[in-house]
């Protein structure tokens, strides 16, 4: 047994729960079977909304994301196998009884930490371009924006997918960082443009103050959203 604290949807509470635990292949779950309740149980609707969790096991406790697993069915047979009692829940309900995996949060280097990691260096170029010489600013603003465009391409066609397909709550954030996207897109447009004009080097530093600007604040929002999330998930990349 475990004691799974969420927090409360409507309330905003912390919410306390004992859970049976299962770990299968080196990974923690729990079921929402509620004993073949024909409604998902409180603490299930809480991680659809917050998927941060504490987990106390009787001997240590720690930080976890509560995720749904896209292996579902194959878990859910793993656990039947060694505990049967889920079957007969399953054959209680029409709903399917939800199989949730609680990834351990800990200080290891992980994919999270590695998105930070990029975005500092993204910070580091964009400071040094605009104060560097006008003559550079060309060669380097191209290379710069093409690094850009292919960061946001990755989060945009596999990171973010697969936070949203584990993570529910983070829908709507994923739909703000992916408007921002859109945004910076347009920025970095209007940069290359005065890049191959040559013409105005005022307004090619005045707008790359404002995707300065704009990085900033969706960087920030970013880290503050889902590095958790990502930390929970996956390691770095070597």
């Amino acid at each position: 047994m475990i004691q799974l604290t969420t927090t409360g949807a409507r309330t905003g509470r912390p919410h306390r729960v004992p859970l049976g635990d299962l770990t299968i292949d080196g990974r923690l779950v729990v079921v929402a079977s509620a004993m073949g309740s024909p409604k998902h149980p409180a603490w299930y609707h809480n991680i659809r909304h917050n998927p941060l969790v504490t987990v106390e096991t009787g001997t240590e406790t720690f930080e976890a994301m509560a995720a749904l697993p896209p292996d579902r069915d194959a878990l859910f047979a793993a656990v039947v196998e060694r505990e049967p009692g889920f079957a007969a829940y399953q054959a209680r309900t029409t709903r399917i009884l939800p199989v949730v995996e609680l990834h351990r949060l800990d200080d290891g280097r992980r994919l999270g930490d590695w998105l930070v990691e990029v975005h500092d260096w993204f910070r580091a170029e964009l400071r040094d371009l605009r104060g560097g010489e006008s003559r550079r600013l060309s060669t380097k603003c191209s290379g710069f924006c093409t690094a850009l465009t292919r960061h946001h391409t990755g989060e945009g066609t596999a990171i973010f997918p697969m936070l949203a397909a584990r993570f529910p709550a983070l829908a709507p954030a994923l739909a703000k960082l992916g408007e921002e996207h859109a945004v910076v897109a347009l920025l970095q447009e209007e940069i290359q443009r005065l890049v191959d004009e040559e013409s105005d080097p005022a307004r090619l530093r005045a707008e790359l103050d404002r995707l300065a600007s704009e990085l900033e604040g969706h960087f920030a929002y970013e880290e503050r959203t889902i590095v958790k999330a990502l930390n929970a998930l996956a390691p770095a990349p070597d």
